[in-house]
């Protein structure tokens, strides 16, 4: 608009453009208070807070108190959110996916969006105040992160991880969990407990022989025979890398006529476990057993290590 327009007055465009211009110093205080002022200009009361805003302040509120945070709010969370419920221990739990956390919200549930590698958001979540924190997420390099992220900020706080398998046991513990729980170990621990239980083994001696393959760090179940790869586990210990085989010694071969001492299968890499004649396996043989021909010796150790000691025992 220009002054010189004949047509209009310049008093009156002096003051059009000063009702423009405090508008838009206005505009963004009416539209950030506008239920204010509506209120105000209505004689209403004070509105009542939203949900949403209720429940942040409960969680924020939970945060201050002992609690479990739990990162990771899938099956496997969720499942855990219903037993600490269900004894009387609170929560918070965070997630990534906006839809699972609107609808865990919407179900009462203290859950939040954010990343729990992130040490704000875990400081936020109040993580000094937690007494436990578990990860849930199947991921162990997000895992590890969370760990780190964890530890960053407490050193005493117990952290148990969900996981796969044994392979990321090593990175996990050196990041600082204090358990790490493999779900392949926790089914094979729960299928033994069911067989043992209707073998009508008492529940106590049961009871008693999976706590004790729990505290070994499941050392009885890793020793299994794996599916062949020529490749190496690569970034993990020997422990979680060794593996069974069994080797069948044929009338040539170098170790019949020979003791298990005598190949230096007594305290070497590999070890005997166990010798298969004529149908009877012995466990744990003596290192004075000496070998025949058409025994089924069942070796344990790393794939490399397994490699060198049966080319010893075929070939000397």
């Amino acid at each position: 608009m220009l002054l010189s327009v004949g047509s209009l007055e310049t008093a009156l465009v002096q003051g059009l453009l000063t009702a423009t211009a405090l508008s838009m110093l206005i505009g963004p205080l009416i539209v950030r208070y506008n239920s204010r002022i509506t209120d105000r200009i209505l004689r209403r009361k004070d509105t009542q807070p939203t949900n949403v805003a209720l429940e942040t302040a409960a969680t924020r509120e939970l945060a201050k108190r002992e609690h479990v945070i739990v990162c990771g709010f899938g099956r496997v969370g969720q499942n855990l959110a219903r037993v600490l419920e269900s004894r009387g221990f609170e929560y918070i739990a965070l997630d990534l996916d906006p839809h699972r956390v609107r609808d865990a919200r919407q179900a009462g549930d203290p859950v939040v969006y954010g990343d729990a590698t992130n040490p704000e958001v875990l400081s936020a979540l109040g993580l000094d105040r937690a007494s436990v924190v578990v990860i849930t997420f199947a991921d162990p390099d997000i895992a590890v992160r969370i760990v780190t992220a964890v530890r960053r900020l407490r050193g005493d706080v117990a952290v148990l991880v969900r996981a796969h398998d044994d392979v990321p046991l090593d990175k996990l513990q050196a990041a600082g969990a204090t358990e790490v729980i493999p779900e392949i170990f926790e089914t094979s621990l729960s299928l033994v407990s069911h067989v043992l239980l209707l073998l009508n083994v008492p529940a106590n001696e049961v009871l008693e022989l999976t706590e004790e393959i729990r505290a070994d760090r499941y050392e009885l179940l890793r020793t299994v025979f794996r599916k062949h790869d020529p490749r190496p586990l690569e970034g993990t210990t020997v422990g979680l890398r060794q593996q069974l085989r069994t080797v069948t010694l044929p009338p040539t071969a170098h170790a019949v006529g020979r003791s298990i001492r005598e190949l230096g299968f007594d305290d070497g890499a590999v070890v005997v476990t166990a010798i298969r004649r004529e149908g009877i396996v012995g466990r744990e043989p003596d290192p004075g057993t000496e070998l025949r021909e058409g025994d089924v010796l069942v070796l344990l150790g790393t794939t490399e290590d397994l490699d060198l000691g049966e080319s010893r025992l075929l070939m000397g």
